[in-house]
């Protein structure tokens, strides 16, 4: 399984040691940590050209694509790019695990509900403790998915529908399917 993991990266120094425990975490219960905050890279955005700006933005919309869930560490004081993110993987139907170290409550935040957002409060030392349960849960719980072709007919339906009532083919097909298992 894999799992996109980032962090405030203009934190990456202070915070060096909390990212490190995270991404062991992880590790230690086999998934593919993919956009690791810790050893990437890149140029502040202040930095960048708008192209890059622009390829730096989509990598980060593809990880989070990719990935079977998202862990996301937003101690306070974070960063307005992390608070995208939990929004972006939730949007995408992501169960979201936001960590945040004891006495950093990211308050900006905590308005964001959402039954994918799961908020772990930690101590340095103890992430794997905290995180460890509910990584294995996730690991049986986590959503699969599913390609299947339609008939272009479909695909216009399902587009007409999306525009209606804002939502999208795949929150619809799904609302479809769980309407269906409650019948029965």
């Amino acid at each position: 399984m894999k799992v996109y993991f980032s962090a405030a990266r203009v934190f990456s120094k202070e915070l060096h040691s909390n990212y490190e425990e995270i991404l062991s975490a992880l590790n230690n219960h086999g998934f593919k940590v993919i956009e690791n905050t810790v050893n990437r890279k890149t140029k502040s955005t202040l930095e960048m050209t708008e192209e890059e700006k622009i390829d730096n933005y989509l990598q980060i919309i593809k990880s989070i694509d990719s990935a079977d869930f998202c862990v996301i560490e937003a101690s306070f004081p974070s960063t307005l790019h992390i608070g995208h993110e939990i929004t972006v993987s939730l949007e995408k139907n992501k169960m979201t695990i936001v960590l945040y170290e004891k006495g950093k409550v990211p308050a900006q935040f905590m308005g964001l509900k959402n039954d994918k957002l799961i908020w772990v409060e930690y101590e340095l030392g103890r992430i794997e403790e905290k995180l460890g349960g509910l990584l294995k849960e996730i690991k049986n719980d986590v959503d699969v998915r599913f390609n299947f072709f339609l008939p272009r007919s479909l695909v216009a339906y399902l587009d007409w529908v999306g525009k209606d009532t804002g939502t999208n083919k795949s929150e619809y097909i799904r609302m479809l399917i769980e309407k269906e298992v409650k019948k029965k």
